[in-house]
């Protein structure tokens, strides 16, 4: 989140005091250990998020995301099926590898290259478009971002493939704070917190549809 490197440390000590149920997870995930979410089978989000996703997700519920890692094994062994768009080939083959590894199946991996550091026509790339045609439980809205926010693109994009009664979750969304006055969901729930293999807080807003 912004700030300077005082502020970032102060909210951080804020955070963990507030948030006790994370010291631990944070010390074991960000200062003690070298693994990355993908090696934790976590999404990269705050771990307030993680939790409700946890009590939250069903064995029957549909999930798309944009972006790979390790949000994909933690959605497949919680949902029924997942659809991941990643635009880097080298990360899109560690995280099928992984999948191969856990003896995951119920994961559809598409590689959809779109060069982010020079960001044009994004609304007509395969990248954003990659969604099917049909409705989904769960959508996050992830992957890579360079200069240019393209996130708030994907956002309301995916608002026309997520069921009634379903969420579209948004990482970094400190980033995006418009999204949370132009969105077509019945309410937002923001969560703030620590989380795996990150430095600081970071925050990560639930659209209900």
């Amino acid at each position: 989140m912004r700030g300077s490197t005082p502020t970032k440390v102060a909210r951080l000590l804020v955070h963990l005091i507030k948030q006790p149920e994370y010291f631990f997870p944070y010390l074991r995930t960000n200062i003690f250990s070298r693994t990355s979410a993908l090696d934790l089978e976590l999404p990269w989000i705050a771990y307030a998020a993680i939790d409700f996703l946890d009590a939250y997700l069903r064995p029957q519920m549909s999930v798309f995301e944009y972006g790979s890692g390790g949000s994909t094994l933690f959605f497949a062994r919680h949902c029924a099926s997942v659809i991941s768009i990643e635009d880097n080939a080298f990360w899109l083959e560690r995280v099928r590898q992984k999948l191969a590894d856990e003896n995951i199946n119920n994961v559809r991996l598409q590689h959809r290259a779109f060069d982010f550091k020079a960001v044009t026509d994004f609304e007509h790339s395969e990248y954003l478009n990659s969604i099917p045609n049909q409705k989904f439980d769960l959508i996050l809205v992830d992957g890579s971002e360079e200069s240019v926010q393209v996130r708030p693109t994907c956002f309301a994009h995916a608002e026309n493939f997520v069921r009634p009664g379903g969420i579209i979750v948004v990482d970094d969304s400190w980033r995006y704070t418009q999204l949370r006055h132009t969105h077509h969901a019945k309410c937002c729930r923001i969560f703030q917190s620590v989380g795996p293999c990150r430095p600081g807080v970071t925050s990560t807003d639930v659209f209900f549809y």
